[in-house]
């Protein structure tokens, strides 16, 4: 889960272009062949259009690499990609006014398909955080957390058996305060949370340390898995996955206590973590990233991805309140510097049953164009897709990190979500806003 400043939206995907830009007619624009892509030519334009006809799909040149020396661009992380300023080259709103941005044209018309096409405003949604979309093939729903404000309860519950979908809300027995991380579970047909809410005086007498916890989607009825290490708090789990062997992995950040919905401040380290439910063992895998965020495997198993936000961190000082997204103050800062990575690691079994697992080979393999990188998934064919957090878009890599596209939307993007019987549909979910995108890029069945 990330923040963002209110900002971003002036900058972002389908935002009115800067001043400076002069006006320019598509049709005059150059026609570069994919062997532009691979040699030095800074001429030509940094930008064309290209591919289908349903979405607005942009290819960019040698993946943007040389800009007109007169380009600028504020560090600022609530910037957008698309806000960066390139007055001596018109060809840079079509990056701005695109709905997929191609750097790998080859791969990227892979991704696309035929037909792809981009759906917002799909439904209403409150201007809050929303996060953790976990799908159920078996009752072809999308469930979807709303963090916010301090106190809320309930599951939005989407049934895509309907076009538009319904919308419902729901609430677990016993009710799950918070959660901002999901997986559904078709070995056993639950759906797991990583439930970051730590409250003793919600509604109805409900008492909650943040931990990790599971229900049953037909029945909605939930039960705690974990809520302390030893008698340590968590900060908050954030994100969750499930491995090959039926082990819950999760990470721990403070985002809970800054947005209010936690009454506790940290005890342990932010840290990646393991849950063996067959033990009920919990066990610390990784505390070398400031704020890790989304994780996810490859299809293999044999790698395993977290993000890190860390440019943004707890502030003493509120710097969001009444009259901003919302209503309640916010304690949090954001650097521009701060890391805002993507990292790998391999992953060995070892132990006389080959059963414990051991994570080597830390690597940074992405850093995010803009924002900071929040949920990520593994397609089926083991490419990346990389939630923007902070920004309004959704980033595809392979598993070298790299970039092949892009997907540009009109709200900031907290997590994503396969659906459909062919799990080519994928939902983005942020503030204020959820996208659904019909492509040919495959998602993985658990996730």
């Amino acid at each position: 889960m990330s923040l963002f400043f209110s900002s971003l939206f002036l900058l972002g995907a389908g935002a009115t272009l800067v001043s400076g830009h002069v006006p320019f007619s598509t049709a005059n624009l150059p026609l570069l062949s994919r062997a532009s892509n691979n040699t030095a030519n800074n001429t030509a334009g940094v930008a064309r259009k290209c591919g289908p006809t349903t979405a607005n799909i942009t290819c960019v040149n040698r993946y943007g690499s040389y800009l007109p020396p007169s380009f600028s661009r504020d560090p600022d992380p609530a910037v957008a990609y698309t806000g960066t300023i390139v007055p001596d080259d018109p060809t840079w709103a079509l990056v701005q006014e695109a709905d997929f941005v191609l750097y790998d044209e080859v791969r990227g018309l892979e991704v696309l398909g035929s037909a792809p096409t981009i759906s917002r405003g799909i439904i209403e949604v409150l201007n809050v955080i929303h996060e953790a979309p976990v799908f159920v093939p078996e009752l072809n729903k999308l469930f979807v957390a709303q963090d916010g404000p301090p106190g809320f309860q309930q599951l939005l519950s989407l049934d895509l058996n309907f076009d538009p979908p319904t919308v419902s809300f729901i609430q677990t027995d016993p009710p799950l305060y918070q959660p901002t991380g999901g997986v559904y579970n078709p070995k056993d047909g639950f759906v797991y949370l990583a439930v970051q809410g730590f409250n003793e005086s919600l509604p109805n007498g409900l008492k909650q340390h943040a931990g990790l916890a599971r229900f049953d989607p037909k029945t909605l009825k939930a039960e705690w898995l974990i809520n302390n290490y030893y008698g340590f708090n968590f900060a908050g789990p954030n994100d969750i996955t499930i491995d090959s062997e039926g082990d819950i992995w999760f990470t721990d950040t403070d985002y809970a206590y800054v947005l209010g919905v936690s009454e506790a401040d940290n005890q342990l380290q932010l840290a990646t973590w393991r849950y063996r439910p067959s033990t009920g063992q919990v066990q610390v895998m990784d505390t070398s990233l400031d704020y890790p965020n989304g994780i996810g495997f490859s299809p293999d198993g044999k790698t395993l991805y977290v993000t890190d936000s860390g440019l943004e961190s707890y502030n003493p000082v509120p710097t969001e309140g009444a009259g901003d997204f919302y209503d309640y103050p916010i304690y949090i800062q954001f650097n521009s510097t701060g890391p805002r990575n993507v990292f790998a690691w391999d992953v060995a079994r070892q132990g006389g049953d080959l059963n414990q697992p051991i994570i080597t080979g830390k690597r940074v393999i992405f850093q995010s164009l803009e924002g900071a990188p929040d949920g990520l998934k593994i397609a089926e064919n083991g490419y990346l897709v990389i939630a923007g957090g902070l920004a309004p878009g959704v980033d595809i890599t392979d598993a070298y990190s790299n970039q092949i596209a892009r997907i540009q939307t009109s709200h900031p993007v907290e997590n994503i979500q396969w659906t459909g019987s062919d799990y080519k549909t994928l939902w983005l979910v942020g503030i204020s806003g959820f996208t659904k995108v019909e492509f040919n890029l495959t998602g993985p069945y658990m996730e």
